[in-house]
């Protein structure tokens, strides 16, 4: 009778695959209706028609790569896990189509039909993503797709899982526990395997703390054979905050404290990679915006069109930042200060742009180059610095990393208009040192966009 609540799980990620396909073909169509007033596509002399092939192939190879679908259940029931795998899909794909167009000199191809076509796709990705999300966690909690899951071990951990799981009968789980002196007996294996048995259980979760050691390797073995899956859980909560690294000595796991991910090679390749092809996108894409805005700067105000400034980077070192200026000529003639609402020394033009972002777009030209990230924390002047590191003198941990366009400081607190301000913002962005990934990178951009479009600029 089990089997028939989960024999379906296994097609969940086919029909997602097959519907964001077929999205992203209805899109691409319908983005080449608009621009060319419904001409023909299906000609394989049409460059368009050979474009979409393109995107297809893209798509696919991306979906092999990344392997989106493949996320937890848990993750799956929540709308920004399986939508947050899609938009990732999107921007690299979107990145690899501008890069191509750049290395084959397809510039022929409409910037606009390419806006349109990812436009249109986001939109339907999000709509179909909140159906799947809510129509999976129905099925569920219509008693279909059901996993029942074990938990060994009692103590604080065990019941706190416990209760995390009956309340949230969405996810799906049927949760059995079992610990010492529980049914008269003390926990053994081959009680452990006659209640798997029994129960038909899918996950084990051994609470560390309250089992032998020889137990839990008795348990993971039967696993292995039994094709159970099988989770370790032990209370990291005291310094989860501080980074966490598996690393072994000889055959000994240790748990490193405190390490960096930046020390992972791999992390700062593509870090970098994503950097360089982001940036392009955006310069190249947006180029004709960009000269506007530049254009209207210098009409606007007496001035030139860009503002450098010199800023502290990456271990210390300064470097000359670029925006769009926004201020008039002069404004710090009196010494270093800090903008805030309603500053006099902003134009009526630069007000907007700051508003927007539009200001800090040469910053890409920075990225570039090498002295800054697109996500990162933001860069001070050694005036400020040298301010905040008497009150926080941790804000150095800062300059082991390149300072970004967009920041979870920025994002989560915002500007800040004096040196306190800069201090309270300082631990989202150490947050940041000890989370760092091509993930995390891509849902602060998103979370900048929504920023952007509610110009909480300043």
């Amino acid at each position: 009778m089990q089997q028939r609540f989960t024999r379906y799980s296994k097609y969940i990620r086919y029909i997602q695959t097959f519907i964001d396909v077929f999205l992203l073909n209805f899109s691409f169509i319908l983005a080449y209706n608009y621009k060319f007033d419904g001409g023909l596509i299906w000609n394989i002399e049409n460059d368009y028609f050979r474009l979409l092939v393109f995107f297809n192939i893209v798509w696919v190879l991306l979906l092999i790569i990344c392997k989106p679908y493949n996320i937890s259940r848990i993750a799956s029931s929540i709308i920004s896990g399986v939508y947050g795998s899609s938009i990732t899909l999107v921007v690299l794909h979107s990145l690899v189509i501008v890069s191509s167009w750049v290395v084959f000199k397809t510039y022929y191809f409409s910037r606009e039909h390419l806006f349109v076509t990812y436009g249109i796709f986001l939109g339907f990705l999000l709509v179909w993503k909140v159906l799947f999300v809510y129509s999976l966690k129905y099925y569920r909690l219509k008693g279909y797709n059901k996993r029942n899951i074990l938990i060994l071990g009692g103590g604080q951990l065990g019941d706190e899982l416990t209760m995390f799981f009956r309340r949230h009968p969405d996810l799906g789980y049927r949760v059995h526990k079992l610990s010492y002196g529980l049914m008269g007996k003390d926990l053994e294996l081959d009680l452990i395997r006659d209640f798997s048995e029994k129960n038909e259980i899918h996950e084990v979760y051994c609470c560390l703390p309250q089992l032998e050691h020889s137990l839990v390797q008795q348990v993971i073995d039967y696993g292995e054979s039994s094709f159970l899956k099988i989770k370790l859980i032990s209370d990291f909560r005291g310094f989860m905050d501080k980074g966490i690294d598996l690393e072994y000595l000889d055959y000994i796991p240790v748990l490193n404290i405190n390490k960096s991910p930046l020390e992972d090679y791999k992390i700062r390749f593509v870090k970098r990679s994503f950097d360089i092809m982001f940036s392009l996108m955006v310069l190249i894409v947006g180029f004709p915006i960009y000269l506007l805005v530049g254009v209207i700067t210098v009409l606007t105000s007496d001035g030139p069109m860009f503002y450098k400034q010199e800023r502290i980077g990456k271990w210390g070192l300064p470097f000359m930042i670029f925006k769009y200026r926004s201020m008039y000529v002069d404004s710090e003639i009196q010494g270093p200060k800090l903008s805030s609402d309603f500053d006099p020394r902003i134009t009526p033009w630069g007000r907007f742009i700051r508003k927007t972002r539009l200001d800090e777009i040469p910053q890409f030209y920075n990225v570039l180059i090498g002295d800054m990230s697109i996500v990162g924390p933001r860069p001070e002047r050694q005036h400020f610095i040298d301010q905040i590191i008497r009150i926080a003198p941790h804000y150095k941990k800062l300059h082991a990393v390149k300072p970004g366009i967009t920041s979870i400081g920025q994002i989560m607190y915002g500007y800040a208009e004096n040196v306190e301000e800069m201090v309270k913002r300082l631990r989202y962005d150490i947050l940041y040192l000890n989370n760092i990934s091509i993930g995390f990178d891509m849902k602060l951009v998103l979370l900048t966009v929504k920023v952007i479009f509610q110009a909480k600029g300043k």
